[in-house]
């Protein structure tokens, strides 16, 4: 067979035989033309793929617009939960009993914004009378709904004028402080198992209105034992921080404590008293004093005096000499209304004493 000389072999593959491209011979020619038909046939498929999408976006198009006829009778729940939740704002007759803005319980089986309007008659056929055998004391009640914003208590005040007279049943309902903010409760127990807590949280839970229960989600929860709606006592040390909004640190000098320490045999209310008792003493005697009580941790502290950053120096850890005056005048700290000694040396128990003394804690924000 005769070899190709190298202008007949770039004449036929368009290539020298050492590889460089020189004309366009027919073997090259009839590669190109497979190559276009390759390439055609990709596009017929990208055109059929393409068309196809298409259809199948009319058609779901077309279905989308026969179902919105179909459902054009059925009656729409949206605005009407709307106009539920904000009713109670325009002063109309629904009562919204949980704000989108609130930490709120009580929405339980089937939702609390939709509960519907109610009065006496309605109360009457629902059988639930308020718990008769309330203790009046204590610190666990039935939670309704909490509110957190700072205008926590003008809210929850308007709550329950609304709750009073939709839900007449829930009359025994009060306002009480918790934690940072309100809450709207029922009952006073001393404690969660409770045979009246655990009464008069079934009566709650089962309060109905056509087929739905609002309170479904009620708990029983610790709560303050003063009314959350009462006013201030003028010596609350959350006057102090009202007259000092800005200031920040706010301290002042803690002087003494009452706590119950978690003894069972100790009054609360008892420690509560005494520290007001002994704030009223130090008014008298002309010092700027302050009280405040730890439901939590059944504490109450009385203070004295009110101090900017300037009071404590954490570079040189040096008090200003307004403090160092105040600490002279208070030289120990009462615990129950008398001096706690602890030991001059913490590695020695046993060895000598000296009285507590008192000192600088700063005013939280309520």
């Amino acid at each position: 067979m005769k070899a190709l000389s190298s202008r007949e072999y770039a004449h036929y593959w368009g290539t020298s035989p050492a590889g460089k491209q020189t004309m366009r011979g027919p073997a090259q020619k009839v590669r190109q033309v497979g190559i276009l038909y390759r390439m055609d046939q990709a596009l017929r498929l990208s055109r059929d793929v393409c068309f196809a999408a298409i259809l199948s976006s009319a058609l779901a198009l077309v279905l989308a617009l026969m179902l919105a006829g179909c459902n054009d009778g059925v009656k729409q729940s949206s605005p009407a939960k709307k106009a539920g939740a904000t009713q109670a704002a325009r002063g109309g007759d629904e009562l919204a009993l949980m704000d989108p803005g609130d930490d709120a319980f009580g929405g339980g089986a089937g939702g609390s914004a939709g509960a519907k309007p109610t009065n006496a008659r309605a109360a009457a056929q629902s059988g639930t009378k308020p718990a008769t055998t309330d203790s009046g004391k204590g610190r666990w009640s039935v939670m309704l709904a909490t509110f957190s914003q700072p205008d926590h208590a003008e809210r929850a005040a308007a709550f329950r004028t609304e709750l009073l007279r939709q839900y007449p049943e829930l009359s025994n309902a009060v306002v009480r402080r918790i934690g940072k903010g309100s809450a709207i409760v029922v009952g006073r127990f001393e404690g969660p198992d409770d045979k009246a807590a655990q009464a008069e949280l079934k009566r709650v839970k089962a309060v109905e209105r056509e087929g739905r229960r609002p309170f479904a989600g009620a708990m029983l929860m610790r709560t303050a034992t003063e009314d959350g709606s009462a006013v201030l006592k003028p010596h609350d040390i959350r006057n102090l921080r009202a007259k000092f909004p800005n200031v920040r640190p706010l301290f002042t000098l803690q002087v003494a404590a009452w706590s119950t320490f978690g003894e069972k045999s100790l009054s609360y209310d008892a420690m509560r008293a005494s520290a007001e008792r002994y704030c009223a003493e130090l008014r008298a005697k002309g010092h700027d004093a302050w009280f405040h009580h730890d439901e939590d941790k059944e504490t109450s502290i009385v203070t004295v005096g009110h101090f900017d950053r300037r009071a404590y120096d954490a570079r040189t850890t040096l008090f200003s000499p307004e403090v160092e005056d105040m600490m002279r005048r208070f030289p120990s700290h009462l615990t129950n209304g008398e001096p706690l000694l602890i030991p001059i040396d913490p590695s020695n128990p046993k060895g000598r004493t000296k009285p507590q003394a008192c000192r600088l804690v700063e005013v939280p924000l309520f």
